[in-house]
């Protein structure tokens, strides 16, 4: 009988992009990786990251993960992630494992979740080697409403997306 080597969730976006990235990093760093469709009712995200349960351990010191930002809502947590994917920096989202609930199986890399007076928390870490990106990344000013309003109005619109 020949073993089977199964595969586990290790991460979940709701942003394609940001598990794009993820995934992208984890597999140029040798460990082959899927990033599957799957929707989480429970924490609404559905794009996921799955390994081979005999790689994990060495994905973990591949990754070797650095927090940029803890104690996040869910929402905070995943548009952090699609900003650092964003500026081509590839991140990791942990917390928010409802134990009993669909996500219970997945296996953390990082940080897991703490208990709040509001519920699950979240971290957001990034591989040691992005973390001066990502500080620099966090830490830059917001573009200010007046200034996309005039980039916006300056932006000629699409000819092949029309109104």
């Amino acid at each position: 009988m020949e073993a089977v080597d199964y595969t586990d969730i290790v991460a979940r976006f709701s942003d394609e992009l940001a598990a794009e990235m993820l995934a992208s990093f984890i597999s140029s760093a040798g460990v082959p990786c899927d990033v599957v469709e799957l929707w989480d009712y429970v924490r609404r995200e559905a794009f996921c990251i799955r390994v081979q349960r005999s790689r994990i351990s060495e994905l973990r010191q591949a990754l070797d993960l650095k927090p940029v930002a803890t104690r996040l809502n869910s929402t905070a947590a995943h548009l952090m992630a699609g900003r650092l994917a964003r500026e081509g920096v590839p991140c990791y989202v942990g917390g928010g494992h409802v134990p009993g609930a669909l996500g219970d199986s997945d296996v953390p890399l990082g940080e897991t979740s703490e208990s709040g007076f509001f519920g699950s928390q979240y971290t957001v870490s990034v591989p040691e080697r992005f973390l001066k990106a990502a500080l620099r990344t966090l830490n830059a000013p917001l573009i200010s409403d007046v200034d996309l309003e005039k980039l916006a109005l300056r932006t000629a619109p699409d000819p092949e997306d029309p109104p």
